[in-house]
């Protein structure tokens, strides 16, 4: 994404983004260099030893429905972030596709501008809901919100949807507008690995 984000800011500088495997062999530092040498003309490409790949995007047939969700939610579904914009949303497609019990988590939790009138929405819709206030950052707070998810609903599903705000183009980011936003992600993301 950020790598996107350098090549509509400042398009003079950009120059492709690769994603290379974790440890590369012989046929992936090969593929790599043919894309080093422009051959396949493309500027985005994932190198793995099964060969290299490039995004596409794939119009879909308009005969196919609309809604059909392959993933059924079941259990507790955590969702961080849960009382945002974001967040709110996917809580609503999980409480009208079936979710037993969504787990909103956020900073505030119940204090929350919006929080109260969104569980009472998703209560509507069918589901149970838990309001609670967790830093996911902080490992242990984590764990201890993880601890208390009902047996009889046991977490299966976590939407990580939590987010901090600090606009800026690339040319003027810090690196405490770097930290204060990939903290919450990045962060957030690994703690949620490690402890689900």
């Amino acid at each position: 994404g950020l790598g996107r984000v350098a090549a509509e800011e400042v398009p003079e500088r950009w120059g492709g983004l690769v994603d290379l495997p974790q440890a590369a062999d012989r046929r992936s530092r090969g593929r790599l260099a043919d894309v080093l040498a422009g051959l396949d003309g493309e500027d985005q490409v994932a190198v793995r030893p099964a060969g290299v790949f490039a995004n596409r995007l794939v119009r879909a047939p308009w005969h196919e429905p609309a809604r059909d969700p392959a993933w059924a939610p079941r259990g507790t579904v955590l969702i961080t972030g849960g009382t945002g914009a974001l967040g709110g949303h996917v809580a609503r497609w999980l409480a009208d596709n079936g979710a037993e019990h969504l787990l909103l988590v956020s900073r505030r939790g119940p204090a929350a501008p919006g929080a109260d009138a969104l569980a009472a929405e998703l209560r509507a819709a069918g589901a149970e809901v838990t309001v609670a206030a967790c830093d996911i950052t902080d490992r242990a707070e984590l764990a201890a919100l993880l601890a208390d998810i009902p047996a009889d609903r046991p977490l299966g599903a976590v939407v990580h949807t939590a987010a901090v705000l600090d606009d800026a183009v690339l040319d003027s980011l810090t690196l405490d507008q770097l930290d204060r936003v990939l903290r919450v992600k990045v962060r957030g993301a690994e703690n949620l690995h490690e402890l689900t």
